[in-house]
């Protein structure tokens, strides 16, 4: 039986999902033998295509997080596993931003509602959605600053100098490459992870209408805004995709509660507690007491209006003629 040319077979699996190039490497022992001395060329190539070429959408070591389990797995650069866990983004964008998702809902009904977004013609909406779609890849690539840190010891380029962080150390030097790399996006850039995460959190109020009825509303939506951008879209994908909450009346009481009924759901909801609690010590302390690091969102903020040097008072109305600016067809 005739077989194809090694080149030709490394060509195809360069183009092809994970699925395809197991089931081809189940093919033979040959096939599979060359796939594998090829793993890092073919893991390359899905990069850049997954990255468009723009390689800061990945850490510069090439290692990121896992989001297929809470636990976000380490994953080591060129290698099959970061070809799978792109496959998964890649899919939960297009579930989260397909018609009739709750996310998609509320970004469809900016287009029917009076604001900048009224009345948008129709290439200039699949624009803005096209757009929103790789913004996900930005809320990822600052999840994946905490693979960035792990690399240093799990990937080291130095073995005998370098130093594990213990668990403090580690979350701050996290925190502080996502403020960097935050503060070396563009305006244009800014505004759309504005938009993405301003869109985001009405969508979660309205799925959450009894969390949302709490007295802390506001500080809970800014605490899922500021996980999301600390977690990845995984948060995003905890928030509309799975359940997320069931009710539940206390036999005491007689009251309703909503608790979450998934460990995807936990996961997002022990975050989101977390970056609270961060607000309540803001918020009680004093500004010369304060030791907490910029927030994340805040600093997104922060960074449009000093990269524009608009006011900071227009900063939603700047960032939203930034956004028009760049999908408006003539």
């Amino acid at each position: 039986m005739p077989t194809l040319h090694d080149d030709i077979l490394l060509a195809i699996a360069g183009f092809s999902k994970l699925e395809t190039i197991s089931a081809m490497m189940r093919t033979s022992k040959a096939v599979h033998e060359l796939l594998a001395k090829h793993e890092r060329s073919i893991v390359k190539n899905a990069v850049e295509s997954y990255t468009g070429g723009d390689s800061s959408l990945l850490p510069p070591r090439g290692a990121i997080c896992s989001s297929h389990t809470v636990e976000r797995e380490y994953l080591y650069s060129k290698t099959f596993d970061i070809l799978n866990e792109l496959e998964i983004r890649s899919c939960r964008t297009e579930t989260l931003l397909s018609q009739g998702q709750p996310l998609r809902l509320k970004i469809d009904s900016v287009f029917s509602t009076p604001g900048a977004f009224l009345d948008l013609p129709q290439v200039e909406q699949d624009l803005l959605i096209a757009r929103i779609k790789e913004t996900f890849r930005l809320v990822d690539r600052l999840g994946d600053c905490a693979a960035d840190v792990m690399s240093e010891w799990m990937e080291p380029a130095n073995k005998t100098t370098t130093r594990k962080l213990d668990g403090d150390e580690s979350v701050l030097e996290v925190h502080n490459r996502q403020l960097a790399f935050i503060r070396s996006l563009s305006p244009l850039d800014l505004a759309y992870l504005f938009h993405l995460l301003t869109w985001a959190g009405q969508a979660y109020a309205a799925q959450n209408p009894a969390l949302m009825a709490d007295v802390d509303c506001w500080e809970r939506l800014l605490a899922f805004k500021e996980a999301t951008l600390r977690h990845g879209t995984i948060m995003l994908w905890a928030a509309f995709k799975p359940p997320k909450v069931t009710a539940s009346t206390d036999s005491i009481t007689g009251t309703t509660r909503r608790k979450p009924v998934t460990e995807l759901a936990r996961f997002a909801e022990h975050n989101i507690r977390l970056v609270l609690e961060e607000i309540r010590i803001y918020q009680s302390t004093e500004p010369s007491q304060n030791r907490l690091p910029p927030g994340l969102h805040m600093t997104m903020s922060k960074a449009f209006v000093e990269k524009t040097g608009r006011p900071s008072t227009r900063q939603a109305i700047e960032m939203e003629h930034t956004v028009l600016s760049d999908i408006r067809v003539e």
